[in-house]
C-alpha cells in the first residue's frame, strides 16, 4: 500500500484540532500513522519531543518504531514518546512518584502478586466474604479501571470495601503497585497536582492513540486530561473489532468521540488489503448484525478469492483430525509453509483435543497464551531476588525466598512484623534481635543473615552495575547456595544481554536492573525460541492484529462461541465482533469447523452450529459437511448508494421519511448542530439521536 489517495492524504496532513480516524481491519492504519507523524516532523516542523504515541502491546509500538526508522532520522525518533499506556505512564510515575508517597523504585505487581497479597489478608483477618483471592483481585481491578464509579461501588459490600483498603495499605507499604495502579495513580497525580497536569500537556502537545476502542475508563480520562489544553489528539480505532470489554475497555469512549470533543475531523480507512473479497464480504455481513456500532462499508481491490468454508464434525476429534489434514493437504496443493496456517478458538481449552490430531500428523506447532515464561515456579523464584534487590520493601519477593529457606518460620517472621509494625526485610536484617521471639537456632538465623547480607552486597552495585551484570551475579549466587539451576535461566540471560544491548542504543537509555523489570512486566517479553516454520494456535482475543493466509475458526456451536455467559444483547455483539476480528485474520481462505458432540470440561455434550454461521449470507460460504443442519440461504441486498446518500443528507428536512440500516423505518423529527445531528423517531425503537456523518441511511421522500 502506498500513500496516494485523497483519504490517506487528507489523514496525514490535517493536524490541529481532534481528529478520529475509523479503520476498518487490514486497512493500513499502522502505515498511516507512521506517515502522519513523520510528516509532523518533516514537513510542518514539530518537535518530536512534543508528540506522544500511546499503542496496547509492545509489539505494536516495536513495529512503529521500526518502520518509522527507516524513513527518519534515529535523533529525531528518540525524542518521540511512543509506547504502551502502562510502559509511558509508568515512567512518569518513577518521576513524580514522590508527589504520591511512593518512591521510584516501586515493584509492579502481576496478578499473581495480587491474589497473594489478598489471601494473606483473607487468613490474617477474619472476614466474612464468599468470593475467591482471584475473584476479590478481579473486583477489585474493575473498581480501579472505572475509577470508582458509583455503579460498581455501590455494589461492593462492607467486607469487600475493608479488604480493599487492606490490599490499598499493603501494596502501599510494600512500595508496590498492580498493573491498575499504574493508570489510577497517573489519574490521581494530573487530578490532584494541576502543576504536573501542566507540566505534561505542554510536553505532549500532539497525542495519537492507536486501538482506541480498547481504552478503559481510566485511560480515556488520562487522555481527556492531557489533550484538555490544545486539543491535538488523533485516534484510531474501529469499533468492530472492539473485544476487551473484560478488561474494562469500553466501546462508548469511541463511539462518543465526536460528542467528547464536538469540533472532532471524523475520516474512514475502508480499503482492506489484507483479505480476498469473499473474506471481507462475509466479515461485513457478520458485523452488520450489530446495533451498537459505526457504520462503514469496508471493500477491497483483491481477488475474489475462495468462499468462505464451512465443516461440521461429528465430534471434537473428527474436528481436529479435520483441521490437520486439511493443513497438510493445503500445504502440498498450495506450496505454503507451516506458519503460513493459524488455529484459533475461542478457549484455552480447546486446544488439547487439536494438538493431539497435530502430534499425529507430525505437523509442528506453537501455542501462544499457555503457561507464560514469568509463571514458572523457578523463573518466579530467580525475579524475587531481582525484585526485593531493586526494592527492599516487596513483602511478596521476600517471603518467597524465605520459604524456599524455612517455611515454618515466615509466618512468625510475618506475624512479627505485624505486630511490631517494621517490614519483614528490617526484621530479618536485624535477626540477631529477634531471635529469641522467633525461637529460632543459630544456624538458620545465620542462613538468613547470609541472605540479607548477599542482597545488601548485590544492592550496592545497583548504581555501579547493569542488569546483565548484576543478575549474572545473582544466579551464580543461588548455583553456590543450592545447587539451582533451571534451563530457562539461560534464556533470561540472554534476555537481560539484549534489554541492555538495546537500550544503550538509546540517548537515555535505562540499562539497570530496575530498568529491566519494569521492561518484563510492561511489554511483550522478547522470544528467542520462535521457530518460524509451525502452526499457530491461539485464542481469538490473542490473534488481534496478526494475519494469516488460512485461518481455522474451530468450536463455532451455541454455548461455546458464543459463550454461554454471553447470551444478553451487549455481550453478544462483543462475540459477534470476536468473531469479525477472527474472520478478518484470515488472508485467502477462512475456514469455520463445529462438532456435533464436544467433550469440554468433563462433560460430553450435544451441540447446534453458532448462531453466527446461520447469520452468514449463503453466497459467501461453502457448506462441505453440515451434519444434519441446513444453513440459511437467505441473501441481502445492499440498498444503500453511498454517493446518492450523501448528496442527498446535505439537504436534511424535518418530516422526512428515513430508512435506517439497523432501526428501520422512521422519520426525522429535529436537526441539531447543523445538520450534523438528526433526531430521528423510528417506528420500532422510538427516538434516536443519528450522526449524519458517521451513519448510513436511505432519505425515502
Amino acid at each position: 500500500m502506498s500513500i496516494n489517495s485523497y483519504q490517506q492524504r487528507k489523514i496525514i496532513e490535517t493536524i490541529n484540532g481532534p481528529i478520529l480516524v475509523i479503520a476498518g481491519a487490514g486497512s493500513g492504519k499502522t502505515r498511516v500513522i507512521i506517515h502522519r507523524i513523520v510528516y509532523m516532523i518533516k514537513n510542518i516542523g514539530i518537535n518530536p519531543s512534543n508528540i506522544l504515541v500511546l499503542t496496547f502491546t509492545k509489539k505494536s509500538a516495536k513495529e512503529m518504531r521500526d518502520r518509522i526508522s527507516n524513513i527518519m532520522d534515529k535523533k529525531n525518533l528518540d525524542q518521540i514518546t511512543l509506547g504502551t499506556f502502562h510502559s509511558i505512564f509508568s515512567n512518569i510515575l518513577r518521576i513524580e512518584s514522590h508527589w504520591l508517597g511512593y518512591k521510584p523504585n516501586y515493584t509492579i505487581y502481576d496478578q499473581k502478586d495480587s491474589e497473594n497479597v489478598i489471601k494473606k489478608i483473607l487468613k490474617e483477618i477474619n472476614f466474612n466474604i464468599s468470593l475467591t483471592p482471584r475473584e476479590v483481585r478481579n473486583r477489585i481491578s474493575e473498581y480501579k479501571n472505572n475509577l470508582y464509579n458509583d455503579d460498581v461501588k455501590n455494589q461492593l459490600s462492607e467486607s469487600f470495601t475493608k479488604i480493599y483498603k487492606y490490599y490499598i495499605k499493603r501494596c502501599f507499604q510494600a512500595n508496590a503497585l498492580d498493573f491498575d495502579d499504574i493508570l489510577l495513580q497517573t489519574n490521581y497525580l494530573f487530578f490532584h497536582f494541576p502543576h504536573i497536569l501542566k507540566k505534561y500537556q505542554e510536553k505532549f502537545k500532539y497525542i495519537l492513540i492507536d486501538e482506541y476502542q480498547d481504552t478503559n475508563s481510566s485511560q480515556y480520562t488520562i487522555i481527556k486530561s492531557l489533550a484538555s489544553k490544545y486539543k491535538n489528539i488523533f485516534v484510531v480505532g474501529d469499533d468492530a473489532q472492539s473485544i476487551y470489554a473484560f478488561r474494562g475497555a469500553n466501546i462508548s469512549n469511541i463511539l462518543n468521540f465526536h460528542i467528547d470533543y464536538n469540533k472532532a475531523k471524523i475520516f474512514r480507512l475502508e480499503q482492506n488489503y489484507r483479505s480476498t473479497n469473499y473474506i471481507v464480504q462475509a466479515s461485513n455481513n457478520i458485523i452488520s448484525f450489530n446495533k451498537n456500532q459505526i457504520l462503514k462499508k469496508i471493500w477491497t481491490n483483491n481477488e475474489k478469492g475462495e468462499k468462505v468454508k464451512i465443516y461440521g464434525a461429528s465430534s471434537d476429534k473428527e474436528e481436529a483430525q479435520y483441521i490437520a489434514y486439511s493443513i497438510l493437504s493445503m500445504k502440498e496443493k498450495k506450496k505454503l509453509s507451516f506458519n503460513n496456517f493459524a488455529i484459533l478458538y475461542r478457549v484455552n481449552i480447546q486446544s488439547y483435543i487439536i494438538e493431539y490430531a497435530l502430534k499425529e500428523k507430525n505437523i509442528p506447532y506453537k501455542i501462544y497464551g499457555s503457561i507464560s515464561f514469568e509463571k514458572k515456579k523457578e523463573i518466579r523464584d530467580l525475579f524475587a531476588y531481582f525484585r526485593i534487590i531493586t526494592n527492599p520493601n516487596d513483602e511478596e519477593s521476600l517471603l518467597r525466598i524465605l520459604k524456599k529457606e524455612n517455611q515454618k518460620i515466615v509466618k512468625n517472621i510475618l506475624n512479627l512484623s505485624r505486630s511490631k509494625k517494621n517490614s519483614v526485610y528490617e526484621i530479618v536484617k536485624n535477626i540477631e534481635n529477634y531471635q529469641f521471639l522467633l525461637k529460632i537456632s543459630e544456624k538458620t538465623k545465620d542462613k538468613l543473615k547470609k541472605i540479607i547480607l548477599t542482597i545488601e552486597k548485590i544492592r550496592s552495585y545497583l548504581e555501579k552495575k547493569n542488569a546483565y551484570v548484576l543478575s549474572k551475579e545473582i544466579i551464580i549466587f543461588l548455583l553456590e547456595k543450592y545447587d539451582y539451576f533451571h534451563e530457562d535461566f539461560e534464556d533470561i540471560l540472554k534476555n537481560i544481554c539484549y534489554y541492555v544491548h538495546e537500550q544503550k542504543k538509546l540517548k537515555n537509555g535505562d540499562i539497570s536492573l530496575s530498568g529491566f523489570l519494569r521492561h518484563f512486566y510492561l511489554e511483550t517479553f522478547h522470544d528467542y525460541n520462535n521457530e518460524k516454520n509451525k502452526v499457530s494456535l491461539m485464542t481469538i482475543h490473542l490473534s488481534k492484529g496478526l494475519e494469516f493466509s488460512i485461518v481455522f475458526i474451530a468450536g463455532l456451536e451455541e454455548n461455546l462461541f458464543p459463550s454461554k455467559s454471553s447470551i444478553d444483547n451487549l455481550k453478544i455483539e462483543e462475540e459477534r465482533r470476536l468473531f469479525y476480528v477472527a474472520l478478518t485474520r484470515a488472508q485467502k481462505i477462512a475456514i469455520l469447523t463445529y462438532a456435533k458432540y464436544r467433550f469440554l470440561w468433563g462433560i460430553k455434550k450435544k451441540n447446534i452450529p453458532s448462531r453466527f454461521m446461520n447469520e452468514l449470507n449463503r453466497e459467501f460460504i461453502n457448506v462441505e459437511n453440515d451434519i444434519n443442519h441446513r444453513f440459511s440461504n437467505k441473501k441481502k441486498v445492499n440498498i444503500f448508494n453511498d454517493e446518492f446518500d450523501e448528496k442527498k443528507k446535505k439537504n436534511l428536512k424535518k418530516g422526512e421519511k428515513v430508512f435506517h440500516k439497523n432501526f428501520g423505518t422512521g422519520v426525522i423529527v429535529d436537526l441539531q448542530n447543523k445538520n450534523q445531528i438528526a433526531v430521528i423517531d423510528f417506528e420500532k425503537y422510538g427516538i434516536k439521536r443519528i450522526l449524519v456523518k458517521l451513519e448510513k441511511f436511505i432519505i425515502s421522500s
